[in-house]
């Protein structure tokens, strides 16, 4: 009986004991989601804010690999995001307008707002620090930022035929702030939501027309996440406490 007791007693503690712990340990991450787009303002052979752009409903998606120090976090990443453009409003310096295939003259300007085909898309590769508040064994937020480069893509048009208002790419600064929540469904692996605010800086294309156009690239993303951990420091095993032994008859 006293066997019996003893057993059913460490058996008990297994059941009870919490996930391992995520510190000390690597692990590699998938995020995909939805994406909006600010308006995007954009100088026009320095002429500040003289034509802008809107973008429908787009995607983000990227994988990172990642260390758990404890509290913090450090991750290595690489995200895409795109959208598809819907307008382009021009102003005093009008934006490139290319005629009817076969028309003569090439390219001219127009200026207001028209409907846009086109796309913008991003391809970030960005070093991360994360703030975990929280146990690792439960429902966990965290908070943080990145920064890292961008390789920026703009292509629009208001018709159907040949180049458009802009068609070129540009690579330099990115940053972005992280912040979500996180469980573990196993020993191994974790389930997330995470918002992004990602902002490219200082992208710098050339138009159909040789002028010079400055912008910048601001979105909003909500991911969801899938985690895999590698394993990490074991947490402390508390030996079970022997049972009494019976009374003398």
């Amino acid at each position: 009986m006293r066997k019996l007791v003893i057993g059913m007693a460490m058996a008990s503690t297994a059941l009870t004991t919490p996930a391992m712990a995520r510190d000390g340990q690597w692990y590699i991450q998938g995020d995909g989601g939805v994406m909006v787009v600010e308006d995007q303002s954009i100088d026009v052979n320095a002429a500040e804010d003289d034509a802008a752009s809107d973008y429908d409903t787009g995607y983000d998606f990227g994988g990172l690999v990642g260390y758990d120090f404890g509290s913090f976090r450090l991750e290595a990443e690489a995200s895409y995001r795109a959208a598809d453009l819907s307008e382009v409003i021009a102003g005093s310096q009008g934006l490139a307008l290319n005629p009817a295939t076969g028309a003569p003259g090439g390219f001219t300007t127009f200026t207001g707002p028209r409907d846009a085909l086109g796309e913008v898309n991003a391809l970030s590769f960005m070093l991360n620090g994360l703030l975990d508040f929280g146990d690792d064994d439960g429902l966990q937020g965290f908070l943080g930022g990145g920064v890292g480069v961008a390789r920026v893509d703009m292509d629009g048009r208001v018709n159907a035929t040949g180049p458009g208002v802009w068609n070129d790419s540009d690579t330099g600064f990115a940053w972005q702030v992280l912040a979500g929540i996180r469980t573990p469904i196993s020993d191994s692996w974790d389930v997330g939501l995470k918002y992004r605010y990602f902002r490219a800086t200082d992208i710098n294309l050339v138009d159909p027309l040789g002028r010079d156009l400055n912008t910048s690239l601001a979105t909003h993303s909500l991911l969801g996440s899938i985690t895999y951990n590698f394993g990490g420091e074991e947490p402390p095993v508390v030996a079970p406490v022997a049972a009494p032994p019976p009374p003398p008859p």
